[in-house]
């Protein structure tokens, strides 16, 4: 019995540790109420697009170094819906595409200029949402697909 206990009471501990530990925020489940309409100081314009700061800054509004490193060349960007919208702010022929981040929830491509990236877009898949972010100037445009 008191092997028994002694498993359960491991595992509850190691079960514990592991549960609120978020390895990639690019991943986290998003707040409809804080993304879906800019939740911002953007204008909001007739297409559903939300351009200038909208929502504050968050860390997926921003390029980081270490996302190219893992990021992978994209072989076939024809089911890659996003990609038109994003000539309003640049020509993504005009850069080479990676794949940092596809999974169910969202898609986040780079669109690189030699070894660094020039711009991201982060498609959130379940809210038809598109932020397109500039290393430059941040957030450029946040985009409801819808």
């Amino acid at each position: 019995m008191k092997k028994y206990l002694a498993i359960m009471a491991t595992a509850a501990l190691l079960l514990g540790a592991c549960g609120d530990k978020q390895e990639n925020p690019e991943q986290a489940p998003v707040d409809p109420d804080t993304e879906q309409n800019g939740g911002g100081a953007g204008d909001q314009t007739d297409k559903g697009t939300v351009t200038g700061d909208a929502g504050g800054g968050s860390s997926e509004d921003t390029i980081h170094d270490g996302e190219a490193q893992n990021a992978e060349p994209a072989k076939d960007t024809s089911g890659y819906e996003e990609l038109e919208y994003v000539g309003d702010s640049f020509n993504p022929d005009d850069y080479e595409i990676r794949v940092a981040s596809d999974n169910p929830g969202n898609r986040v491509l780079l669109f690189m200029e030699g070894e660094k990236p020039a711009y991201k877009t982060v498609y959130i898949k379940h809210e038809d949402l598109l932020k397109i972010i500039s290393t430059d100037e941040g957030l450029l445009e946040q985009v409801n697909l819808k």
